[in-house]
């Protein structure tokens, strides 16, 4: 079974607060973008010995002992660590509890195009792509909403991947609004600086005091009725609260913002906003003039080719 498992942008991101469990409250719209991780799953043996209703500490480990990973990039874990394992887990100890359904063993081939600590949400892709095509596999015994409580478990973002297009993402990013948004004629350039960003740490780092001028509009943003209309109406809304932070915390990624921004303004491409999507790295640039992106991309295709930086052309899913 080959499945693609797109990248994701924040078209906006503000931090609305922290929680005394340390996790932070966000007002975001993510959306769907043409940027995909291949994944082949391959359906083996019937798991042997399949029990139901066994000790739920015997199940997780049965859950996991079926399931192979492979990855063409070094860098990724192949272990319990990875999303994509933890998702194929998790739908494996959720099947063992529905009868006249016999878990077969799978394997989970992962051809990484979406780069690592990026901001793009390749991880959490990964795992909401796994559960969804477990789930079809198997004749979908799982509801969308079974599904998206399943994969809350995860991470913040893999619920947003069951539920695809674009949407706004409130609470720890567990409360989706889908929106749909004409954004077909918007082309979207991917700028990569070849730095990783840990979430973690940009969350840790960052300083709610700095977002209060920016959180008083969020009153605002809630009212508003028409975002769905076009990127019009989102354009100025475009903010990300977490950039500051990794900028801060990664001197190198403000560097290469400033250098984004002499590169674009060579190609004529600054009346629209630069911004950074999720935690870092990855900074994005929205364009309607087809022809000065691809020069764009070509231009800094060449310039790049052999250093780890990477500049990819995309569109929106709708």
């Amino acid at each position: 079974m080959l499945i693609k498992s797109p990248a994701k942008l924040n078209l906006f991101l503000y931090v609305t607060g922290r929680r005394d469990n340390g996790y932070h409250d966000l007002f975001t719209l993510m959306t769907c973008i043409n940027l995909y991780d291949d994944i082949e799953l391959t359906f083996l043996d019937p798991v042997e010995d399949a029990q139901k209703n066994i000790d739920p500490i015997e199940l997780k480990s049965a859950a996991q002992e079926n399931i192979q990973i492979e990855c063409d990039n070094p860098n990724i874990p192949l272990d319990h660590s990875n999303l994509a394992f933890k998702a194929a887990a998790l739908f494996n100890e959720h099947l063992s509890l529905v009868e006249n359904i016999i878990a077969k063993k799978v394997a989970i081939q992962i051809k990484k195009r979406i780069p690592m600590g990026a901001g793009l949400g390749g991880g959490s892709s990964n795992a909401a792509s796994v559960l969804k095509a477990m789930n079809s596999f198997y004749g979908s015994p799982f509801s969308v909403e079974q599904l998206m409580q399943m994969s809350s478990q995860i991470g913040a973002d893999v619920p947003f991947f069951i539920l695809g297009g674009a949407a706004i993402a409130e609470g720890v990013g567990e409360k989706l609004t889908p929106i749909h948004l004409p954004l077909k004629e918007q082309y979207v350039l991917l700028f990569y600086p070849g730095l990783h960003a840990s979430t973690a740490e940009v969350y840790k780092n960052l300083d709610l005091g700095l977002t209060k001028p920016i959180k008083s509009n969020i009153n605002c943003l809630l009212k508003i009725p028409d975002i769905n209309q076009g990127f019009i109406n989102v354009k100025g809304l475009m903010h990300n609260d977490l950039e500051l932070s990794a900028c801060a915390l990664y001197p190198d990624i403000g560097l290469f913002r400033k250098e984004l921004v002499d590169c674009l303004s060579k190609f004529d491409l600054l009346s629209e906003k630069l911004m950074m999507t999720g935690s870092g790295s990855t900074f994005f640039y929205i364009v309607s003039d087809y022809e000065k992106a691809q020069r764009c991309f070509n231009e800094l295709s060449l310039k790049w080719r052999f250093t780890k930086r990477e500049i990819f052309m995309t569109s929106f899913i709708n």
